[in-house]
């Protein structure tokens, strides 16, 4: 999919903080995306992967000074990269 991924990738990260504000559940907002089928399931899956591993390797971190939330908000993220990748795979 090559550069298409850096088209998408801001969209892409957003869907798990939409997801734990309340907002629609992530596979329902990618499947409306009008690049999500130019993804195989495979490709979907590993950036997902990637990204929930970021977001939950960060959210173990100690919090910056300046950010005492962050670790918090990151590991939401993750949790629900993680929930979104679990419902992908079964």
């Amino acid at each position: 999919m090559g550069l298409l991924w850096c088209a998408v990738a801001r969209f892409f990260l957003m869907l798990p903080s939409i997801t734990m504000h309340g907002g629609q559940q992530a596979a329902e907002l990618w499947h409306r995306f009008p690049l999500a089928s130019q993804a195989s399931d495979d490709e979907v899956n590993v950036v997902l992967a990637s990204m929930a591993g970021f977001f939950v390797a960060n959210g173990s971190r100690p919090a910056p000074a300046n950010l005492p939330r962050l670790p918090a908000f990151q590991m939401a993220q993750g949790r629900a990269a993680c929930a979104w990748l679990k419902e992908r795979m079964m």
